[in-house]
């Protein structure tokens, strides 16, 4: 998409203040996946990865894995922007400051006055102006009409896990040593975008990982089985994918009717191949609430290779 049209749609968004018409356009903060829980189920290092989401999180886990080359796609258009405003960061800021500038959402009830501060963006966009000049257009358009809170508040998804959360769900984030870990990874990172509905991405190129997240939410069970196949064309032999993160869910949790058809484990079970896994850990319920029994899982398939 061209950046001038991204500008226009990022403008109409902050000042409607909602995004009812432009479904899927607003960025997530931060990732809303346990992601630390189940990262070692991939293998990662020198391989090649696709990955869902807008947040840009599981790039940045991945890298720190030693996965360099890594295709993100998803439907939001600003995904692209909002990756590099944070590999700026990463690159210029301590973990504090990171925290300090990202976080609209400091403690549980507790908001951050200073999330997006001006005199911070600038640096940050003086540094994106020699390597991506284009991301730093768009955000200067936007911070012309706009406070930096402002768009933070109506650009971006409002589902955000407060900090000392976010430091357990990500294993870049969890300490200053990661942190600065992954500061000298993103110089050897590959990175492509890709803005459209998984349905309709092509197969002809291959990944050895694929992570899905909750996409299979949306879907019944036979779009779901479907998308799987669809998938699995994409896939290197001896490949993985996530096909779908659960929340709050393990094994025995009980379907109730209206959910997601993608929690109806017992159809989902019969539905898809036999040698699918099923992987549980503590959720991110369990998380805030200090309570290990309350779970999330993710449904895994790695694909065989034909002899």
């Amino acid at each position: 998409m061209d950046i001038n049209k991204k500008v226009d749609m990022a403008i109409n968004i902050c000042n409607n203040g909602k995004y009812k018409k432009e479904r899927f356009m607003s960025i997530y903060p931060f990732t809303t996946e346990n992601i630390s829980a189940y990262l070692d189920l991939f293998d990662l290092k020198d391989k090649k990865l696709l990955t869902v989401g807008s947040s840009s999180d599981q790039v940045f886990n991945a890298v720190l894995k030693d996965c360099h080359d890594i295709t993100l796609f998803d439907i939001c258009s600003f995904t692209e922007e909002y990756f590099y405003l944070k590999y700026a960061a990463i690159k210029l800021m301590t973990r504090d400051e990171f925290f300090n500038f990202f976080c609209y959402k400091k403690k549980l009830f507790v908001n951050n006055k200073k999330s997006f501060r001006e005199s911070s963006f600038y640096e940050l966009l003086d540094y994106l102006d020699s390597i991506k000049p284009e991301v730093s257009f768009f955000w200067k358009e936007l911070l012309k009409r706009y406070r930096g809170i402002h768009i933070r508040k109506y650009l971006f998804n409002k589902e955000e896990y407060e900090i000392n959360m976010l430091k357990v769900m990500n294993r870049y984030l969890e300490d200053d040593n990661a942190y600065k870990l992954l500061r000298d990874k993103l110089d050897n990172i590959d990175i492509k975008f890709i803005y459209d509905n998984i349905f309709n991405i092509s197969d002809e190129i291959k990944y050895d990982n694929i992570f899905l997240s909750n996409i299979a939410c949306y879907y019944k069970i036979n779009d779901i089985l479907y998308l799987f196949n669809k998938v699995l064309n994409s896939l290197n032999d001896d490949g993985k994918m996530l096909l779908s993160y659960l929340y709050d869910t393990d094994v025995d949790s009980e379907y109730i009717s209206g959910e997601d058809e993608i929690y109806n484990l017992p159809l989902v079970f019969n539905k898809l191949p036999k040698d699918i896994k099923f992987y549980t850990f503590i959720g991110n319920s369990g998380l805030r609430m200090h309570d290990k029994r309350m779970k999330d899982s993710v449904i895994t398939y790695r694909k065989v290779r034909k002899i």
